[in-house]
C-alpha cells in the first residue's frame, strides 16, 4: 500500500505526516517522525544545556528521521541509511490514528534508547512503533547527545557536564507541552528504556528538574545505582580529549573554546 500523507496541527505550527502500514499486523498507523525540540547544539551551545527549538510557519515536513547522534561508528551492527550529526535533537511521534475531537486522550509511552551512553537513537529502525501500537497509545522517541558531546564536563558553571540528560528532560517536556495535539494524555505518560535507557529512567525518577513531567517509568537492564556510571576525573577527561585533538593549553577555559571550534 502507498504511503499517504496527513497534516497535524500543533501549537508550534503544522506537521506533515505519514499513515504507513505495519509490516507485523498490516494496519495502518501514524507517523510523525524527525520534530525538532532542541536547537541544534552546534558552535558555542556545544556540550551545554540544550535550548528549545520552538515553533515553525507554515507545514513542516515530519516525514523521516532526524539524524543520530555523533557515535563512534553506529554500533556494532551496520545500519544501512543511517547519518549521524550533532544536529540531532529530534523526536518521533506514532499513533494508530490521528486525533479525533472530543475524543479521549490516550496513554503515552516515551522510549528512551539504551547503548552505553555513546550510541544508539530514537530512531524508527531502532526504537520504531511496531509492537507498542498493538495497543491504544502515543508512542514517543527521540535522540539525545552521546559520548563527549553529552557528557564531558569540565566540572564548572558553563559545562557541569550530563548534557545528554537534559536533552532528555527537555524532550519530555516537549511531550508535556505538546503530546495532546497527537491524541496523547499529558496526565498519563510512562517513561521506559533499556541499558543506558534504564539507567536514565532511574535518573528521571529521582531529578527534580524532571517532577511532573512523566507519571510511571519502568527500567529494564539499568539502574543509576550501578557505579560504573559515574566518570571519574571528568575534568582531566576533558583536558585530555582536547589535548588528544591538538589543544596545547590545560586552562579549562581555552580547552573548551578549542573543543567548540574543532
Amino acid at each position: 500500500m502507498a504511503e499517504k500523507m496527513v497534516v497535524i496541527q500543533t501549537k508550534l505550527g503544522q506537521l506533515r505526516g505519514l499513515v504507513q502500514q505495519s509490516c507485523l499486523t498490516g494496519k495502518d498507523y501514524c507517523s510523525f517522525r524527525g520534530i525538532p525540540f532542541g536547537k541544534p547544539p552546534l558552535g558555542e551551545l556545544r556540550f551545554k544545556a540544550p535550548q528549545p527549538f520552538g515553533g515553525w510557519e507554515g507545514v513542516r515536513d515530519a516525514l523521516d528521521n532526524g539524524p543520530d547522534p555523533k557515535q563512534p561508528g553506529l554500533g556494532p551492527i551496520p545500519m544501512p541509511g543511517m547519518v549521524s550529526d550533532e544536529d540531532c535533537l529530534y523526536i518521533n511521534v506514532y499513533m494508530n490514528e490521528l486525533p479525533i475531537k472530543g475524543s479521549a486522550k490516550k496513554p503515552v509511552m516515551v522510549s528512551i534508547h539504551g547503548g552505553a551512553f555513546l550510541l544508539g537513537s530514537g530512531g524508527s529502525m531502532m526504537a520504531g512503533p511496531e509492537y507498542l501500537l498493538n495497543e491504544d497509545v502515543v508512542i514517543a522517541s527521540f535522540n539525545y547527545r552521546c559520548g563527549a558531546f553529552g557528557f564531558l564536563s569540565l566540572e564548572n558553571e558553563e559545562v557541569p557536564g550530563n548534557a545528554g540528560l537534559k536533552d532528555q528532560t527537555l524532550a519530555l517536556k516537549w511531550v508535556h507541552d505538546n503530546i495532546e495535539s497527537f491524541g496523547g494524555d499529558p496526565d498519563n505518560v510512562t517513561i521506559f528504556g533499556i541499558s543506558a535507557g534504564g539507567f536514565s529512567v532511574g535518573f528521571h525518577m529521582v531529578s527534580p528538574s524532571s517532577r511532573g513531567l512523566f507519571h510511571k517509568g519502568i527500567m529494564q537492564s539499568g539502574s543509576p545505582m550501578n557505579p560504573l556510571l559515574m566518570q571519574q576525573n571528568p575534568l582531566a577527561n576533558a583536558i585530555k580529549l582536547a589535548k588528544a585533538l591538538g589543544c596545547t593549553s590545560e586552562d579549562p577555559d581555552q580547552a573548551l573554546r578549542f573543543l567548540q571550534s574543532a
